[in-house]
């Protein structure tokens, strides 16, 4: 019969980080989903004590381990995943603000922000990797919005603006082209999701068939501002999978739009340390502004 087998004792090194991704980070040869069913079937520890949630807050100098039935190799074979080999990217950056904590980028279009199944390496993941030492990212754009993105420079201000993010405390602009003429400014409320979400709009631009409007969110759901303008019949253009897809095939072929037309062009707030208000701004991409041009 096997003993019973412990991981190595870890210390925690981060006050206030979630359990979860404490041990996300530290047992990286162990699939997610089995570091989570450890969490709730009571076999990871916290100062001996048994923690059954993920989202219980580690503090510096707690002891945890995992307590699991069988040996290392065992476990390895059980749980275990093959960690994925992240390759540094060589891509010249658009620093927009930087600090000794924060670094804001014009993140351009077509560039995953983390890498996945089936973006190989290219995102800026990759290419932070060669260039800092540490990063955290604390907000998302989807891989064809362009645009404004923060990124920590250390977990103490990772946290500060993960909670002011959380807190809908800072403000995000964006601009959008869609089709069709939005004569006046309004809201949009409808839930997405289950999930209450407030979208503005603002038109700054008018063209033959088409708005550019300025875009604020005031809750952060996925596809947001595609999917609820997409609902009061102004497709983003460019979006094949809530837009129009024969009038994207029109800009793609004349324009040579790629992807959707979405970019990040301010975001607002506090800075945590320095106690004033910071705004940045993005300029639009060459290839967008040409398209508004020729517009």
């Amino acid at each position: 019969m096997n003993d019973d087998f412990y991981f190595k004792e870890i210390i925690a090194d981060r006050d206030n980080e979630r359990l979860d991704r404490f041990l996300r980070r530290n047992y990286d040869s162990i699939r997610l989903s089995a570091l989570q069913s450890f969490i709730r079937s009571g076999k990871v520890l916290v100062n001996d004590k048994r923690i059954k949630d993920g989202a219980f807050r580690v503090q510096i100098g707690q002891r945890i381990i995992i307590k699991l039935q069988g040996n290392a190799d065992e476990i390895i074979q059980r749980y275990g995943r093959t960690a994925p080999q992240h390759i540094p990217l060589e891509m010249e950056l658009d620093v927009i603000y930087e600090d000794g904590d924060l670094l804001a980028l014009n993140k351009p279009s077509g560039l995953s922000v983390q890498p996945g199944t089936n973006i190989s390496n290219r995102s800026l993941y990759n290419v932070l990797l060669g260039k800092m030492k540490e990063f955290f990212f604390v907000h998302r754009l989807d891989k064809y919005t362009s645009g404004v993105i923060v990124i920590a420079k250390n977990y103490e201000m990772a946290k500060k603006l993960s909670e002011l993010f959380s807190s809908h405390e800072i403000e995000k602009r964006y601009l959008t082209l869609v089709k069709g003429l939005v004569k006046s400014g309004m809201d949009i409320k409808a839930s997405l999701d289950g999930k209450y979400a407030f979208t503005h709009i603002e038109p700054i631009n008018f063209f033959t068939g088409y708005t550019l409007l300025e875009v604020q969110i005031f809750t952060g759901r996925k596809h947001q501002i595609r999917r609820h303008l997409s609902s009061i019949g102004f497709p983003v253009i460019g979006d094949d999978l809530y837009g129009d897809r024969d009038e994207n095939e029109i800009f793609r072929k004349k324009y040579g739009l790629e992807g959707y037309f979405l970019h990040c062009s301010e975001l607002s707030f506090v800075h945590p340390l320095k106690h004033t208000k910071l705004t940045i701004k993005a300029a639009l991409d060459k290839k967008r502004a040409n398209i508004l041009e020729k517009l």
